[in-house]
């Protein structure tokens, strides 16, 4: 059986929120990338 103190709930939830900052990150460089290939497909044309 597991503990549960305020700790291990704030524990619990500073690791969502890197999951959170890790999923917005890994997103915004996603879109960058997208933009990135619009940029070369509108000079290659």
């Amino acid at each position: 059986m597991k503990l549960i103190t305020p700790f291990t709930i704030l524990n619990q939830n500073f690791h969502e929120m890197d999951l959170i900052r890790e999923a917005m990150n890994k997103r915004r460089l996603a879109t960058e990338r997208l933009h990135e290939d619009y940029r070369k497909m509108y000079i290659n044309h």
